[in-house]
């Protein structure tokens, strides 16, 4: 039993051991992520976003082949405790609308549209008010991470399977 399991186990690590990112291993996502630009609105969130995304992203050539415009709305909602009816905490959420336009000669041709969103909850601190915009700022922080690499993601799979479908 002890040898199985230790063969099991080399054959699972030895199968992990090749994993490189997914536009790293194709050329066809390093080029099409190469040749993104991004615009937003000027919410704050939205040029969060943009900023995580330039991270990510493969450095940009001067070629541009897509854009992405990304439009953010959040929303703040009271939670309520049951005893004494007191707020006693917020749940914020980001909803972001993605849209990837194609360059064309004439006009930018809208190729894929998505929805991503994201919810964090922070505590209400009466009396201590520099503490709960630190946790509010935090959570758009980490919203913010969260959607640019949702983003991300879904953009890499429509890079992949537009290669596959050609």
């Amino acid at each position: 039993m002890k040898l199985f399991s230790l063969i099991f186990i080399f054959i699972f690590l030895y199968s992990c051991s090749g994993f490189t990112p997914l536009y790293e291993k194709k050329e066809i996502l390093s080029y099409n992520l190469k040749n993104i630009a991004i615009a937003t609105d000027k919410k704050r969130m939205s040029l969060s976003i943009k900023k995580n995304l330039l991270r990510k992203l493969p450095p940009i050539n001067n070629k541009i082949n897509y854009i992405i415009k990304i439009e953010t709305k959040t929303e703040n909602n009271s939670l309520v405790t049951d005893t004494d009816r007191k707020t006693s905490g917020y749940e914020i959420i980001t909803i972001s609308n993605v849209l990837l336009y194609k360059r064309e000669k004439t006009y930018d041709r809208v190729v894929f549209s998505f929805e991503e969103k994201s919810v964090g909850l922070f505590d209400f601190s009466p009396n201590q008010v520099l503490s709960t915009l630190a946790s509010r700022n935090r959570v758009l922080e980490m919203s913010s991470e969260s959607l640019s690499k949702s983003i991300l993601d879904r953009l890499m799979l429509y890079f992949s399977e537009k290669d596959n479908d050609s």
